[in-house]
């Protein structure tokens, strides 16, 4: 499998992650939670991939796609509903954008027609994604939640929720009301996730999974066990191997 990413123009960086792309066969392969929400294009229509609680197996596939990986609660300005009803879960894009959507849609499965590297592939799309997200964002777009930006970053750099809620002047039962809307997930999960990307990260570089769960802020080797047993269906061995291979993006809910 093909797979390449680019970051999108400076004005959308703080919003979207990524645009990405792959193309030719792709195997079986476990796809982690990673705390976004992403737009794929693939096949014959254009979804939206809610935030996973838990990792996936993406079956076997052929063809290209083409994604926009959104930062954890920031999907929320383009796509309001989509934090609250799409974890674990995926839509038609039309339903919560619609003639926007049929347009994107129409655009970009163009780009997918023939079957190229994955870089071609994205590199014909991402004018095309520019000028949707920025279309989309200057009509429909939420307000920014700067609370829950803040705490997003503190989680994922393996701060506490207790410590979180107050370093954004919120209760933690505030916190996770407006992570539930923002986000889709719990922050007591999210901080679960965040932590087991880095451990996966830690492993994608050649560490022992012992290291990887120091590294990465586990309390022991069994702490690392448990989490990755319950949200990645794995043990750190079967994802040390697994994180040996390039990086594989969350196409599996719409495949």
């Amino acid at each position: 499998m093909g797979y390449a990413e680019i970051l999108p123009p400076p004005a959308l960086r703080p919003l979207v992650a990524c645009y990405w792309a792959i193309s030719g066969p792709a195997g079986e392969h476990r796809v982690l939670p990673d705390g976004c929400i992403d737009i794929l294009v693939m096949g014959e229509s254009a979804r939206v991939v809610g935030t996973m609680r838990r990792a996936i197996v993406a079956p076997a596939h052929r063809g290209a796609a083409v994604g926009v990986r959104f930062r954890p609660g920031e999907a929320a300005r383009f796509l309001p509903e989509a934090p609250r009803e799409l974890t674990d879960a995926d839509a038609p894009l039309e339903a919560l954008w619609g003639d926007d959507a049929r347009a994107l849609e129409g655009a970009l499965l163009e780009s997918l027609e023939s079957e190229e590297r994955a870089e071609d592939v994205l590199e014909r799309a991402r004018t095309i994604l520019d000028a949707s997200l920025r279309a989309r964002l200057a009509s429909h777009g939420e307000a920014v939640d700067v609370r829950v930006r803040a705490a997003v970053a503190l989680l994922a750099s393996g701060a506490g929720v207790r410590d979180t809620a107050a370093r954004v002047e919120l209760s933690e039962r505030q916190l996770a009301r407006r992570f539930a809307d923002r986000v889709g997930v719990a922050p007591k999960l999210f901080s679960r996730v965040m932590r087991l990307q880095r451990a996966a990260a830690i492993l994608a570089r050649g560490a022992t999974p012992s290291i990887a769960a120091t590294e990465a802020g586990y309390a022991d080797q069994a702490h690392f066990t448990r989490d990755a047993a319950e949200l990645a269906g794995a043990s750190p061995a079967a994802l040390s191997r697994e994180m040996s291979d390039s990086f594989k993006p969350r196409e599996a809910l719409a495949s």
